[in-house]
């Protein structure tokens, strides 16, 4: 996966999805049904998949197992992405059982938590390790990406640390803004302003009366 934009990313991990769930059984599909589906413009759809290879026919659109495969090869599914969590609480918990990162080679290799209680349990197979054994288990296997879920009032503190034991891209569950150093990257996933943008979008619609006329 080389020199794709992040919006580019997102707009083909779409389509994936589009593919794999939405149009399943169909063996054709055209940019307009997947540009329909996401309200976007077919001609920027029709740009994208070019960047995959892949060559759709007139009035006929693409074939929709080779454009499926064409995506995952671009972003590279099938490459093998290890990754550990830190903290070890109910969202750490949803995340491990999720077993559609099998699909996309996401390997979850241990979570790591400061509770006593919890070191030594498994989540899914996967072992909670203390915090302490995050330096050697990153020096030993070379892993630089984790996934934080901590407690926000924790998670700069746990961060520095993770920075200093060689984390170099976190992707960020908690509502906290990180300060980290320029060659450490941050991917944030902030789950209440999503809601919160659908929200406000409820509040903009104007309500529509009810008719009192009956047939």
């Amino acid at each position: 996966m080389v020199n794709l934009s992040g919006k580019v990313i997102h707009r083909l991990t779409l389509y994936h999805c589009i593919l794999k769930y939405t149009l399943i059984n169909q063996e054709r599909v055209s940019s307009f049904e997947i540009a329909d589906l996401l309200n976007l413009d077919d001609s920027q759809v029709r740009k994208d998949i070019a960047l995959c290879g892949v060559l759709g026919r007139k009035k006929q659109g693409y074939a929709t197992k080779d454009l499926k495969r064409a995506i995952e090869k671009k972003l590279g599914f099938q490459q093998r992405k290890e990754v550990f969590i830190i903290g070890a609480g109910h969202l750490a918990m949803a995340l491990t059982n999720y077993t559609d990162f099998n699909d996309y080679a996401i390997d979850i290799l241990c979570l790591f938590d400061n509770n006593p209680n919890k070191i030594g349990q498994e989540i899914n197979g996967k072992k909670i390790l203390p915090l302490e054994k995050l330096p050697n288990l990153i020096s030993r296997v070379n892993i630089k990406n984790i996934i934080l879920t901590v407690p926000p009032e924790q998670a700069q503190s746990v961060t520095d640390y993770a920075v200093q034991c060689g984390v170099q891209f976190i992707w960020n569950f908690t509502p906290t803004v990180l300060k980290v150093p320029t060659n450490v990257k941050v991917y944030y996933e902030n789950i209440i302003s999503s809601f919160m943008q659908m929200h406000q979008e409820t509040i903009t619609i104007p309500s529509v009366k009810a008719d009192k006329k009956t047939s």
